[in-house]
């Protein structure tokens, strides 16, 4: 290359400038800030699509049953015109609601008429019972699919899904019978599978009639459409008794060595407590106290328990939950904690104050006892099945919780049968077969009137039935509950 052709290239090429270091770090800072950016709005989206999953879960598992059982449902709404609504038959065989055709109208018919109103419940001016938590069930046709198209084509309806429950007309009777005029609520289950055989709720009322009736059904002050088995919220009066009895145990290992002298009365915190219609049950110990169902007695071991522990086991027997069970149903209430003042003690520790339960629940601890501390979840659909008898699903038991051991759970039975046998529950004795049980007289108001409880079990040949009675205003639970649960217990073993 000539000296001038060199001379031009130097003097036309600019040298490149290297960057500096402050340049070099600015340019780093944007990328990490960049970068940050970026990760915080991944983080964002992420979190949201987690949130979203967990709703829909949750949606499925909790909520889809009850928005597809709701009457409101407007693809329920459509399935009616197509779908004739299946029965509910009882477990022995029964129908219990079934759909009447009459040319081109259709009624629903109630066999048993006021018998099973709560728990059947009604179909008209929406639904309840069974017949809303079943909804879906039965307006769903899994029937053979050329029947179908064969309705189909005839423009008929298919038949829907009928539902298989777990009630024994029997025993339903011998409960409503029992309870005959009065108020309250009988709850009959198994207390080794959750099986609910019997439920009564009065007054009740004739579900085929609740169209024509529904201003006075909803106006009268008996408040006739409660089902009081599960929505009615009671003092569990002297039934909370075995669970003060168990804490006791729990907290003094010498509880045999437990006495006390009863003069029918006493005070203690400041609060005066009296035993049922001012009965003075002379010295007890504990199994005497639970046969005689003493307050007095009661109150005096209650003051000498940690009140956090009392708690804690009332929770483990679910209280302050609601029993898990395919109807509308309310959760019992119990305000007592480890800071409660000393002066609502005493009547926690007898079933008042501010404790409240519903037959079911009182049903469910006397099954857990029963059932050697396992608390089986109760249930009322057995199957489903379609029009040609073929099984579509079937309930399985399912344990709800386990606060008891089966030691304490024997010790329990112990005095619980003496109850029955010497004590306060004598009226549900039977030689045919044995009971355990513990009565109730829970002070509802300030002229100190009382509900009347009992809650037992009866066993025979290997089978099992707990049955829990209320009778609002009975007075006594030995003479007035008592004597409902033999009925049960008789037919359940006729």
């Amino acid at each position: 290359m000539s000296l001038f052709k060199r001379r031009k290239k130097a003097e036309t090429e600019i040298p490149k400038k290297s960057p500096s270091l402050k340049t070099g770090r600015s340019a780093g800072r944007k990328k990490k800030h960049a970068n940050r950016q970026i990760l915080q709005i991944t983080y964002i989206f992420v979190g949201l699509f987690l949130v979203l999953i967990g709703y829909i879960i949750h949606f499925v598992v909790r909520d889809s049953r009850n928005v597809i059982t709701d009457s409101h449902n407007l693809r329920l709404q459509e399935l009616e015109k197509y779908v004739v609504r299946g029965k509910i038959i009882s477990a022995n065989g029964k129908v219990l609601a079934q759909t009447v055709s009459d040319g081109d109208s259709e009624t629903r018919d109630y066999p048993y008429g006021r018998m099973f109103a709560h728990v059947v419940g009604y179909n008209a001016k929406g639904k309840s019972g069974l017949e809303s938590k079943c909804n879906f069930d039965l307006l769903k046709s899994n029937a053979n699919l050329l029947s179908q198209i064969e309705s189909n084509l005839k423009g008929e309806k298919s038949i829907g899904d009928n539902v298989y429950t777990t009630l024994d007309t029997r025993v339903q009777k011998a409960a409503y019978d029992a309870l005959s005029g009065e108020k309250g609520a009988v709850v009959a289950m198994d207390p080794e599978t959750g099986k609910v055989i019997a439920m009564v709720s009065k007054p009740d009322f004739r579900p085929a009639l609740v169209k024509e009736n529904w201003k006075e059904l909803n106006t009268d002050e008996d408040a006739l459409l409660i089902n009081r088995a599960t929505q009615g919220l009671y003092p569990p009066g002297s039934t909370f008794k075995v669970i003060t009895a168990l804490e006791f145990m729990r907290e003094h290992k010498d509880y045999k060595n437990f006495t006390y002298h009863c003069t029918g009365y006493t005070t203690i915190n400041n609060v005066k407590i009296r035993c049922y219609g001012g009965t003075a049950h002379g010295t007890v110990d504990l199994e005497g106290a639970v046969e005689k169902s003493c307050n007095t007695a009661f109150v005096h071991m209650a003051s000498q328990l940690n009140k956090g522990k009392f708690a804690s086991l009332a929770e483990d027997m679910m209280f302050n939950s609601r029993i898990p069970i395919n109807l509308a149903a309310v959760s019992s209430r119990f305000t007592f904690d480890g800071s409660s003042k000393d002066s609502q003690v005493p009547q926690i520790a007898i079933g008042q104050g501010s404790t409240l339960i519903t037959p079911l629940q009182n049903a469910a601890v006397m099954s857990t006892i029963v059932n050697d501390g396992v608390m089986m979840e109760p249930y009322l659909v057995d199957k489903v099945k379609n029009v040609n008898g073929g099984v579509i699903k079937e309930t399985k038991t399912k344990e709800i919780a386990s606060p008891l051991s089966a030691a304490e759970c024997k010790k329990l039975r112990k005095m619980l049968r003496k109850v029955v046998t010497n004590g306060t529950g004598t009226s549900a004795y039977s030689s045919r077969y044995k009971v355990y049980g513990k009565t109730g007289s829970a002070e509802y108001n300030d002229d100190k009137d009382s509900h009347a409880w009992f809650i037992g079990c009866a066993e025979h040949n290997g089978r099992k039935i707990v049955v829990s009675v209320i009778v609002e205003g009975g007075g006594s639970g030995g003479r007035v509950a008592a004597p409902i649960a033999k009925n049960v217990f008789d037919a359940y073993f006729r």
